[in-house]
């Protein structure tokens, strides 16, 4: 063995421009996962990482990469926001909407004009407000009309500066309007869940839609337990002696109905459970704006709906409260019943499908490379198109509204296009990232203090001005008023420093109600401006 010959083997690793950018996207999801009190960077950790190594390491971007990326996120969001953009008008148009407009329409004012006066190039102008909003919408929207460089700089120094001013704000303003807030609190209906064991022979061997002492008092029978056994309940259900029995309605109701049943009861219903608990997303047209009471979904189903998951949001759910399309409603019942309630609020035959179609979806980017490739004259500006990004979104818009055109449909399952829309804003953030690292380090100068206060007035003063209207003007109360500014700026954090002091549904169906229509009009509003700031002859 000692006189074997060694045959040396050489191992080599060939370094591939695709192995680099879903590197930095692990990488940069993770750090951007990173929460420091439920705040971190999110998608935009791809985008540092990105910087990071185009400065260590110089990179060079792959420009299709970049423009599938910039396709695919745009053409997500519209296809997202397609089902309720335009329905949002007239449903919440009175109020939240209003808001929301005026929220935007001060923020463009108020950025063009301190853009204008203080001399800022308008692709770092555009950068700060994106930053200062913390929205990737923004930040995409704005690198279609100005310089890489400039607009990430802007950025880059604007992010922490506009979300400190946002979680400032938020905070201040909820401790400064919590009397208000805790009264508004008071005032509203507060449903209440209590646990009683049947004692009361009056009631037992009766069925539940007989027992009128329930519909007087508005106290739900919402499940069962007997036998070690849970059961749902519905009018046709029969009480029986000993039965531990779960009510609902106002605290007031299920105490007096409670203790005339019998003795309230310490009892975990989840763990002697052998239901099943099933996440059901609403994709039937048919229901969307029709409220659960008027579905009447525990009578015809025979199910419990424990949670509505909205705008990656989480509320309890009220009888008189709309479902809206791509809702995630968390349902208890048998499997049987879980089914039929799926084909029910799930699934509508030609309007939606249950997984991403192919040529649905090369449909969907053919319209949004020809839409993005229509050029319009422009009296005075020039030659003016809505690019790969303005293409998207309309395209996106288009068919998430009507479902289908011809055979292609375009509605797909939530999750899909979340993913689509995720690995878009990566593939382009990377390679952003790479372009513009070594430039924002070089760009790095005393300046960069005057834009972080610029940032902190982009982010501060619509709020201000949006709250002042929204709550005084329009007679929103003051949670609810919180949650369209959060929905506004697509700043979800905020929503938990208003549930310090308000838990409940309301901020949040707010912040939902008005979240894809504010997507959209924040990226129309990034091309409004850049038109804005060129008439005004702003510095290029």
């Amino acid at each position: 063995m000692e006189n074997d010959a060694v045959i040396p083997i050489e191992i080599l690793f060939q370094k591939s421009e695709l192995v680099v950018t879903f590197l930095i996207i692990m990488l940069g999801i993770g750090f951007g996962n990173l929460r420091i009190k439920g705040v971190g960077f999110g998608s935009s950790g791809v985008l540092i990482v990105a910087m990071i190594a185009g400065y260590l390491y110089q990179f060079e971007p792959i420009t299709i990469l970049q423009d599938l990326g910039i396709v695919l996120f745009l053409l997500s969001i519209g296809l997202e926001a397609g089902p309720s953009f335009f329905r949002a008008f007239k449903q919440h148009g009175r109020r939240f909407i209003a808001n929301v407009v005026v929220l935007l329409a001060v923020a463009g004012a108020n950025t063009v004009g301190i853009i204008a006066l203080a001399g800022v190039p308008i692709g770092v102008g555009l950068g700060l407000f994106a930053g200062a909003f913390t929205s990737s919408p923004a930040l995409v929207s704005a690198l279609q009309f100005s310089p890489e460089e400039e607009v990430i700089f802007g950025y880059g120094v604007a992010y922490p500066f506009g979300l400190l001013g946002v979680i400032l704000f938020i905070t201040l303003a909820v401790k400064l309007m919590r009397p208000t807030m805790e009264a508004e609190l008071r005032g509203r209906t507060q449903l209440h869940t209590g646990v009683y064991k049947l004692q009361n022979e009056e009631f037992a061997g009766k069925l539940i839609r007989d027992i009128d002492f329930f519909q007087d008092h508005n106290v739900v029978v919402s499940g069962i337990l007997r036998d070690l056994n849970m059961r749902t309940a519905s009018g046709s259900t029969v009480l029986l002696q000993g039965d531990i029995v779960r009510l609902e309605g106002m605290a007031e109701d299920v105490n007096k109905v409670g203790t005339t049943l019998g003795a309230e009861v310490q009892e975990s219903f989840d763990e002697n459970a052998e239901l099943d608990t099933r996440s059901l997303v609403v994709e039937n047209t048919s229901v969307v704006n029709r409220s659960l009471g008027d579905l009447d979904i525990r009578l015809r189903y025979n199910v419990s709906l424990t949670r509505i998951l909205r705008a990656g949001v989480e509320f309890v759910p009220r009888q008189d409260l709309p479902l809206e399309y791509g809702d995630v409603v968390v349902a208890v019942g048998t499997p049987y019943q879980l089914d039929q309630l799926e084909l029910f609020l799930g699934h509508e035959h030609h309007t939606v499908q249950r997984r991403v179609d192919i040529g649905s979806l090369a449909a969907t980017l053919f319209l949004a490379f020809a839409i993005g490739g229509i050029i319009v004259p422009l009296p005075g500006l020039g030659p003016f198109s809505l690019g790969l990004a303005g293409g998207a979104l309309v395209a996106g818009l288009v068919f998430g509204h009507f479902g289908r055109i011809g055979n292609f449909i375009g509605r797909f399952p939530r999750n899909a296009t979340a993913v689509l829309r995720e690995l878009g804003l990566a593939l382009f953030f990377v390679q952003v990232g790479f372009d513009t690292g070594q430039s924002f380090v070089e760009s790095l100068d005393y300046q960069a203090i005057y834009y972080a206060f610029y940032a902190v007035l982009f982010a501060v003063v619509p709020m201000l001005v949006s709250f002042l209207f929204g709550h005084y003007v329009m007679k929103i109360p003051v949670s609810e008023c919180f949650g369209v500014i959060c929905g506004g700026m697509t700043f979800t954090p905020g929503l938990d420093i208003i549930r310090q002091t308000d838990n409940s549904d309301h901020p949040v169906v707010a912040y939902s109600s008005v979240y894809p229509v504010a997507v959209i009009l924040v990226i129309a509003l990034v091309q409004g401006m850049y038109l804005a700031l060129v008439g005004l002859g702003a510095v290029a």
